[in-house]
């Protein structure tokens, strides 16, 4: 139980990324307590590499001007509607005291201030954590849930007809996606390279990590992410993904990958144009794609576009109702 002495003196803080050079040092090492790495680059975080489009605040709570605990909220800055927090951490010591509540409340209230409708997170499974006194439930495998507004919101977010662009990903993306691979999709890959599957086959194992990974593995390799998003709101309906194979050979070889909403599969083809667009310009000659034995309408998109079975991969997923083959397509370009 909490000592009335213990909160006196605790001392708030909101810190708006970019940070200055001692909060950044500050938040590192007390982050470093828990992890020598999360989802992002702390650093190129912090410097606010990616501040342009996304919003990021890391709460801390100190006293005595010792940071305990903080939590770090991101959000869209055009029209931003879902957040996705992450980055809690309280110093062991110091634990089931409230502090991890405190810096929590004040980061929800930042995405409510801002708009945002829903928040997402992503955590072990513990039927009792902290997150659930704050109106978080669990979505699937280790994706939480939070409510601000409209229950019905997600079911709006993706409703079909609205108008959709596809233009290359940045990082105000991250909790759209974040959004978008959340829902149950009939699509059972989402992204085959980063083995990021649909949750109605597999509990979900990322949340906000979602974005980086993808970016993070794409950038490196020279390729690129593109996303199908509203030209006018932080909402993401689809993405696709170009990644080269560093094998140095010529002609060059690359994957490409695709998925959307449900409600957004019409569009597919159109993405799919414009990754192949995309591998034209990089001077790639062959273009590669796995797609899981169940996912029709991937198959038939690539069909369309020229490309033929090379191979078939038994058993190589594992859902949840048994395993599944997956087909490897590929055509010249």
């Amino acid at each position: 139980m909490t000592s009335p002495d213990f909160l006196v003196d605790l001392q708030l803080d909101t810190l708006p990324y970019p940070l200055a050079v001692m909060a950044r040092d500050e938040l590192i090492c007390l982050l470093r307590t828990e992890w020598t790495a999360t989802d992002y680059n702390w650093l190129e975080a912090m410097r606010g590499d990616y501040s342009g489009q996304l919003a990021i605040t890391s709460v801390v709570v100190r006293r005595q001007g010792m940071p305990l605990a903080t939590a770090t909220i991101h959000f869209a800055r055009l029209q931003p509607e879902v957040a996705v927090i992450g980055n809690v951490l309280t110093l062991r010591q110091h634990r089931d005291q409230g502090l991890a509540s405190r810096v929590i409340e004040v980061a929800l209230k930042l995405a409510w201030d801002a708009g945002c409708k829903v928040c997402l997170l992503g955590t072990a499974r513990n039927p009792h954590n902290v997150y659930m006194h704050h109106g978080f439930a669990w979505e699937n495998g280790m994706v939480m849930r939070c409510h601000f507004k409209a229950a019905d919101f997600e079911q709006k977010c993706f409703t079909p007809g609205q108008s959709a662009v596809i233009r290359a990903a940045h990082w105000g993306d991250l909790p759209g996606l974040a959004l978008l691979a959340a829902q149950p999709v009939a699509t059972i890959c989402l992204d085959y390279p980063r083995g990021l599957l649909s949750g109605r086959y597999l509990a979900a194992q990322r949340c906000l990590s979602n974005f980086p990974v993808l970016w993070y593995d794409t950038s490196a390799r020279g390729g690129l992410l593109a996303v199908l998003a509203g030209p006018e709101n932080s909402r993401v309906f689809g993405f696709g993904s170009v990644t080269l194979t560093a094998n140095g050979t010529h002609p060059r070889t690359a994957t490409v990958e695709f998925a959307s909403h449900d409600h957004y599969a019409p569009h597919l083809p159109a993405l799919l144009a414009h990754l192949l667009n995309d591998c034209r310009e990089r001077e790639v000659r062959q273009a590669e794609a796995k797609v899981a034995a169940g996912d029709e309408a991937k198959l038939a998109c690539l069909s369309a576009a020229g490309f033929t079975v090379t191979a078939r991969l038994p058993a190589a997923l594992k859902l949840n109702n048994g395993p599944m083959d997956v087909i490897q397509l590929g055509r010249a370009l």
